[in-house]
């Protein structure tokens, strides 16, 4: 079944605005993600996760998993992302 819908031309260029914006803002986003490598360091990880450093140290506290090579730490983003994913309500 279909239904007949028509939008006036300034709905159909709002919505086409819209659109454009998000698009571009979402592009930004991926790009931004992808500037980071694998691996971060706990201030890459704290800034790709979009939180402070203190509450970075708590998700680690809570169970985000590290890696750890002498003094060197370094979070890989799948760990960081598998985090949030488990802490999706």
């Amino acid at each position: 079944m279909q239904i007949p819908f028509e939008l006036a031309d300034t709905a159909v260029n709002q919505l086409g605005d819209v659109m454009k914006t998000m698009a571009v803002k979402a592009f930004k986003e991926a790009g931004k993600q992808q500037a980071f490598g694998p691996y971060m360091t706990k201030q890459e990880a704290a800034k790709y996760l979009h939180v402070s450093s203190q509450t970075l140290n708590t998700f680690i506290a809570e169970g985000l998993e590290v890696t750890t090579i002498g003094n060197i730490i370094r979070i890989s983003k799948d760990s960081a992302n598998k985090f949030m994913e488990a802490h999706t309500i």
